[in-house]
Parts: C-alpha cells; structure tokens; sequence
C-alpha cells in the first residue's frame, strides 16, 4: 500500500505489467462502430480459440460493448500510439467507415498488426468490470514493432525474429 491509498498503489503495482495495447471495436444495430482503447486482452484457450477482455461497468461504452455479439480486436502496432489514446477517451470513440473494414463479420480498425475476430461466448462480472469472453472466428497477422504500454507510458517492441533470419 502506498501514501495515497491502497486502490492507487494497486494501479502502480499494476503499471509495472507491460502489456500489449489494443482496440476493441464492434457495430451496433443501428451501424454506428465504437472503439475502446483495451489493455485487459488475455488469451484464455486454444481449443477451443477463447480470448478474454474487460471493460469497465462505469465506463459510457459498457452498454454498448456488453450487448455486441461480434466485435473485433485490432493489435495496434508501434506507430499506432495517437489511436490508442483516442479510443482511450468516450468522446472520440466513434469509428469512421473509412478507418474499418469487417472482418469474419467483425469490425477491425485497418491500422494495426493482427486482427482477431470474434463472437462473444461468455460473459462474467468481476468486481466492478464486466469480463468478456470471445470465440475466435477468424485472425490474422502482419510483421510490425508493437505498441506497449508500461507505468503509464506507451512504447514499443520491435520485431523479435526481424533480423534474424528465422
């Protein structure tokens, strides 16, 4: 526990895990395609394919993220920083056409190094997030340095085997 409280200090603690960074993203019934900026992605089972993501229950894309049935995950890769800062704020979470494509049925952003589509199996509340379980539909990925995010700051991991001839 630190000075200012046990739920920042379990936040620092937390910091210190470099995660991958990437963006969830879906289309509602009525179209309109939402983004939310995800850090939370965990794969959860090769057979069958699961991933497992989580979203906030204060967060204003909670509603729309627990009612969509197919949803995209696009790995933002190392030049993908100012995306993932947008679809970290609710105001600017709304997907132009021309910044998607669908794929395996789901919406993907074009930018990024992989794209995961899938169909949500499960849901479960922990705490005070929703947990989100997808069957993998469809994925697919390209070479590219990865965005990361790490005590707060983004960053980034270059290509292990770029230069290794394997």
């Amino acid at each position: 526990m630190t000075e200012d409280g046990p739920e920042q200090g379990y936040r620092r603690a937390m910091s210190a895990f470099a995660t991958g960074v990437t963006v969830v993203s879906a289309a509602g019934a009525d179209g309109r395609m939402a983004g939310i900026t995800v850090n939370s992605l965990t794969s959860v089972s090769l057979q069958p394919r699961l991933l497992l993501w989580c979203v906030g229950d204060q967060s204003a894309r909670y509603d729309f993220f627990a009612g969509a049935d197919l949803w995209g995950v696009t790995v933002l890769g190392a030049d993908d920083e100012a995306v993932a800062r947008r679809f970290a704020r609710a105001e600017t979470e709304a997907v132009a056409p021309e910044e998607a494509e669908l794929f395996a049925g789901a919406a993907v952003l074009r930018s990024g190094i992989a794209h995961i589509a899938c169909r949500t199996h499960d849901k479960r509340t922990a705490g005070d997030h929703l947990m989100i379980i997808g069957e993998v539909l469809d994925f697919r990925v390209k070479p590219g340095a990865a965005l990361t995010f790490f005590r707060g700051l983004y960053s980034r991991i270059d290509e292990p085997r770029q230069n290794s001839g394997s």
